[in-house]
């Protein structure tokens, strides 16, 4: 699939930014799942057949048609949340347990949302944290929260993210370019991440117990599926926030060449993190 043409007109540029970005979240989200192994960390308690999920971030809401697929529960309520929802399933294609809600995270929760939720769940949200500081989210995400409920955070942990080659003889040099921009360059992007890093000692300052904090790398058999949706994410932030900028044409040329390096057995792994902690109460 060619990267998308800053040439086009705007509507056509728009329409298909959007349409690619909704196929790549679908993607991404039964990869992570794949390689997980679950939807719900083994770790957590099963959940009662009266429970209800919050997913803040939804995106799409495939987290949640995963779970719903998966257990084949009709009475476990899941709410999905994000600023849009409109790349989400019709609520007449829905079963009634699901529903997608706008609602900016940043934002007060609403008071009947206030210690409802048995698990809230949040993946790929750190793009969205500023200044290191996710307080505005675990707060919120601790009003949500019945006691004892649970919170899962998934992550990416681009302090892990290197290289991994068939042979190490062989030459990458568009991923190696990649690798020092994720590092360095997009950092003024999306600011820095030290934060999930240290977010057991933030968490169980918040009133969290039972705190872990987990690596997770993903099967060799994924890897190459992996990387080539990574590239879309790249490509997708590089023609949106970079658009119009000599970066935008650099990461545009890497990509690609990246892609053909992965041909011959190479990738860009990209570490990945699973937080899971318990509301006290």
């Amino acid at each position: 699939m060619p990267p998308l043409a800053p040439q086009s007109s705007s509507d056509d540029y728009a329409l298909r930014r959007d349409y690619l970005a909704s196929s790549r979240l679908n993607i991404q989200s039964r990869l992570w799942r794949d390689s997980l192994g679950y939807t719900i960390h083994p770790c957590i308690p099963k959940l009662q057949d009266d429970a209800r999920i919050a997913d803040i971030g939804t995106g799409t809401g495939t987290w949640m048609v995963e779970f719903a697929l998966q257990k084949q529960s009709t009475t476990i309520q899941l709410d999905g949340f994000d600023i849009d929802i409109s790349q989400c399933p019709p609520s007449q294609w829905l079963p009634p347990n699901i529903e997608f809600r706008l609602w900016n995270a940043f934002n007060d929760v609403p008071t009947s949302l206030h210690g409802v939720y048995d698990l809230v769940h949040i993946r790929l949200f750190m793009i969205n944290i500023k200044n290191n500081d996710p307080s505005a989210i675990i707060q919120n995400a601790y009003k949500m929260l019945k006691p004892g409920g649970w919170l899962q955070w998934e992550e990416v942990d681009n302090t892990n993210n290197h290289l991994v080659k068939l042979d190490d003889s062989l030459e990458v040099p568009a991923m190696e370019s990649l690798l020092n921009y994720i590092h360095v360059g997009s950092r003024n992007h999306r600011g820095g991440d030290e934060w999930f890093l240290n977010i057991v000692n933030t968490l169980g300052s918040s009133d969290f117990a039972n705190v872990t904090l987990k690596p997770h790398e993903d099967p060799p058999i994924l890897r190459r599926w992996v990387f080539e949706t990574w590239l879309l994410t790249l490509e997708e932030f590089s023609t949106t926030k970079l658009r119009g900028t000599e970066q935008e044409t650099t990461n545009l040329r890497l990509i690609k060449e990246a892609y053909e390096e992965s041909k011959l057995g190479a990738v860009i792994q990209l570490g990945k993190l699973v937080c899971i902690a318990q509301k006290l109460g």
